[in-house]
């Protein structure tokens, strides 16, 4: 392939693009990205999953026209994203050149005589650099001629296969085992195994890929002063949290989805925020309506509560917040044609804030959906939203923005005010907090002795006797503590209180090894 890249300065207007005869034969595959095919040339490409496109023929023309470019060839394809502000076209024709229209970001190609061009242009200022990454990596993507990608395949198959699954260890292997096409195909299947990895507690497998990600990083000394001079940590860091979040009616905390001791802090943090008047917990990752099921008085984590939510210290957080009392509160955006962040801040307040004004809420939220200001590029997360739209200032305490200085501390906790950076990024939240809390069994009130007798490694899974009404309905529930047991190896495996517990035992294909109901007097040595 020949590839052309071209910036021009001013946009050029003129008679609007035909639509292309081969549009109608477009298909448009989603699921970690968006896969497009199209069959009648022969034609395949990826893109990012946000990008939205016109998919009918009348207003794609509509579109076109209110453009008014001039372009000679025909349009293909037309797609737009508000994340970064861009839309881009793909045109094609027999002309080896064309007039290059200007402020443009512009690949294309020439194959068995026909030109393919990606033409994309920004819509706001800041959003030139991720355009040009994007577009050049969709172009790098295409695959045209005989030997084209017909059929959509990717590591996000096999986690839609595991979605109803508690079988992680089986799903883990699954995603390890499975072929990535590209670069942007290994993150996808490293995030995803990450993801799996951690829903196994601590383990051998998931601290490799931590350190693989982590090695990757290569600290800024003025950050690592800062962070050097100006934390406090451990119970100073949970006193400081506690004492800001009595100022405050909202108090958000973010997580990386595959880092569960993100989790670890928020159910440290419950008691102290019950007391101080916390009563409702709000989480982006349970599913819709879910929260109207855990907050029944026999409510309790399922496989349905959400995708993240059947990790083990995500449920232990369900499970302990249920204890204390607080109500659960979903707010994550079903609508798919709406600002996410929007429709997170108006779903939030619609169900705490406009019930009761005096009402005080803590939140777990992704990464990024706690700055509490426009990013350069005019992005505006949930918590801004909630500023600008309600006039509710959070307390947002960020877990994942500093995360990779987090070996700089010796400390489970390290806390640091936003006050000391002036990077903007940095200072859209009020604290980052660096977290080392291990995941190891810790905290529990009892445990007991199992052996691994089985020639392979297995996944040892828990399950609480009274959140099943048979020994068979693990299939559907949370397991309070998972890992994997190396062959032959003796562990402690924890109790809580005097509860009853099941625990079942499943090989790397996820088939059942071992089943026993045990009490807390047993002790399987």
């Amino acid at each position: 392939m020949k590839l052309y890249k071209i910036i021009g300065l001013v946009l050029i207007f003129g008679c609007s693009p035909k639509v292309s005869e081969h549009f109608k034969h477009n298909r448009y595959v989603k699921d970690f990205d968006m896969h497009i095919i199209n069959d009648s040339l022969q034609l395949y490409y990826k893109t990012p999953a946000d990008i939205e496109y016109i998919t009918d023929k009348k207003e794609l023309r509509k579109a076109l026209r209110k453009q008014k470019l001039r372009l000679e060839e025909d349009v293909l394809i037309y797609g737009k994203t508000d994340f970064p502000p861009y839309e881009y076209l793909v045109t094609t024709g027999s002309k080896s050149s064309f007039e290059k229209p200007a402020q443009a970001v512009t690949f294309d190609t020439l194959l068995h005589n026909r030109a393919i061009r990606f033409i994309g242009y920004p819509l706001a200022k800041g959003a030139i650099s991720s355009l040009e990454a994007d577009l050049e990596s969709m172009f790098q993507s295409l695959e045209v001629g005989p030997g084209y990608r017909k059929e959509i395949s990717s590591v996000m198959n096999v986690v839609k296969r595991y979605r109803d699954s508690n079988k992680f260890y089986a799903a883990l292997n699954e995603v390890k085992n499975y072929p990535a096409y590209d670069k942007q195909e290994e993150w996808a299947k490293f995030q995803m195994e990450s993801t799996f990895a951690s829903f196994l507690g601590d383990n051998e497998h998931y601290n490799n890929l931590r350190t693989e990600l982590e090695s990757k990083f290569e600290a800024n000394d003025s950050i690592s002063n800062i962070i050097s001079r100006h934390t406090i940590s451990n119970a100073e860091a949970i006193a400081r949290l506690v004492m800001e979040a009595k100022k405050h009616q909202l108090m958000l905390i973010n997580e990386n989805h595959f880092y569960p001791n993100h989790r670890v802090l928020l159910i440290e943090l419950l008691p102290y925020l019950k007391d101080i008047g916390y009563t409702h917990l709000a989480l982006e990752a349970l599913g819709a309506g879910q929260d109207s099921l855990l907050n029944l008085s026999d409510g309790f984590p399922t496989l349905e509560t959400g995708f993240y939510t059947r990790e083990q210290n995500y449920g232990n957080l369900l499970r302990k917040a249920k204890a204390l009392g607080f109500t659960f509160v979903a707010y994550e955006n079903t609508v798919n044609d709406t600002d996410r962040e929007v429709a997170q801040a108006e779903n939030l307040y619609n169900k705490t804030f406009r019930i009761n004004p005096k009402v005080k809420v803590v939140g777990l939220v992704g990464i990024d959906h706690l700055l509490e200001k426009q990013t350069k590029a005019g992005k505006k997360w949930m918590a801004t939203e909630l500023k600008e739209r309600y006039n509710i200032s959070p307390l947002t305490v960020s877990q994942t923005h500093l995360n990779s200085y987090r070996k700089q501390s010796p400390y489970d906790y390290s806390l640091i005010d936003s006050k000391n950076f002036d990077n903007l990024r940095f200072s859209s939240v009020d604290f980052h907090l660096l977290n080392n809390k291990g995941l190891s069994q810790s905290g529990w009130e009892a445990t007991f002795h199992y052996k691994n007798n089985s020639d392979f490694d297995v996944q040892v899974a828990l399950f609480y006797e009274d959140e099943m009404e048979t020994e068979f309905d693990y299939y559907r529930n949370v397991p309070y503590y998972t890992t994997i047991l190396k062959t032959g190896k003796k562990y402690e495996l924890p109790f809580q209180g005097d509860k009853s517990i099941y625990l079942y035992t499943f090989d790397e294909n996820g088939k059942k090894v071992d089943m026993q109901k045990i009490t807390p007097t047993d002790d399987k040595k």
